[in-house]
């Protein structure tokens, strides 16, 4: 809780997490896509990552920024990692 708050949107904006892009959960359960608005769509879901996360998993909250992995580098990393990257641009 002591990480700056970020948008899932300005993580998109600055091009870090296209739209477009595929997230996944951790098992790959789950997909969704990533839209131009910062929004996630998985099905006839659409919202925040957060949201979204919530409401397939069933449960009363989710931290969307643990919960959706995509593919970087050749890697599954959570989508926590595009936010660090922003946010060391944004220190800079």
């Amino acid at each position: 809780r002591t990480q700056p708050k970020v948008a899932f949107g300005a993580v998109v904006e600055a091009g870090l997490i296209p739209p477009g892009t595929t997230l996944f959960d951790k098992k790959r359960r789950w997909c969704a896509t990533v839209r131009a608005d910062g929004s996630l769509e998985c099905g006839k879901l659409s919202g925040s990552i957060h949201g979204v996360g919530k409401e397939i998993q069933g449960a009363p909250s989710c931290n969307g920024w643990s919960f959706w992995h995509m593919e970087h580098e050749g890697e599954a990393k959570p989508v926590d990692a595009m936010r660090q990257l922003y946010l060391l641009g944004v220190e800079d």
